[in-house]
C-alpha cells in the first residue's frame, strides 16, 4: 500500500537564546517500487551563527547485481558561502565474492573558492572468513584550495575465525 511505501520525518529544535528562532527539518522517503529508494528533505539551521537553509535529494536503485545512486545537497548561507554538492556512484557485484564500485562527487562554492572534485574506485573480495578490499581516491581543490590536491590508496585485509 502507499502508506507502507512513504515515511515522513520531521524535527524541531527550539531556540535556546534570543531572539527566539527555532530550527526545523522535514523529509520524506519513498520505497514503493522494488529496489528503489527516493528521499527528499529540507530545513533551516537557525542555531548556526550564519543561518543556513538546507535541502537534500537522493535516489538509489538496485537491480540484480547493479546498484546506482545519486545525491544532491544545497546549503544556502545567510551571508556566507553557499555550497552545492552532487554525488553519484555505481556498484557491481561480479559474483557472491567480488564487487567493484565507482563514485564521483563535486562540491561547488558560490565564492571565489575552487570547486572540490573527488572520485574513487574500489574492489572487494570475500571468501569465508577472509576479506580483502582496495580503493583509489583522488580529490582536487580540497576545501576549495587550488593548491590542495589529494590522492590515496588503501588496502584492507580482514580475517575471521
Amino acid at each position: 500500500t502507499l502508506s507502507d511505501a512513504i515515511a515522513l520525518k520531521a524535527a524541531y529544535i527550539p531556540s535556546k537564546g534570543t531572539p527566539l528562532e527555532s530550527s526545523t527539518e522535514i523529509g520524506v522517503v519513498y520505497t514503493g517500487i522494488d529496489g528503489l529508494t527516493v528521499s527528499a528533505a529540507m530545513g533551516e539551521n537557525n542555531t548556526a551563527a550564519d543561518k543556513i537553509d538546507l535541502s537534500v535529494f537522493s535516489a538509489n536503485y538496485a537491480a540484480g547485481p547493479i546498484t546506482v545512486g545519486i545525491q544532491t545537497n544545497e546549503s544556502d548561507a545567510g551571508t556566507g558561502t553557499d555550497e552545492d554538492f552532487t554525488a553519484y556512484g555505481v556498484s557491481y557485484a561480479v559474483s557472491d565474492d567480488v564487487s567493484v564500485s565507482y563514485n564521483v562527487s563535486s562540491l561547488d562554492y558560490s565564492s571565489t573558492l575552487q570547486d572540490q572534485d573527488s572520485s574513487a574506485v574500489s574492489v572487494s573480495f570475500t571468501a569465508g572468513g577472509v576479506a580483502i578490499s582496495a580503493s583509489h581516491q583522488t580529490t582536487d581543490n580540497v576545501a576549495g584550495a587550488a593548491t590542495a590536491d589529494n590522492s590515496s590508496y588503501e588496502v584492507n585485509f580482514s580475517f575471521s575465525f
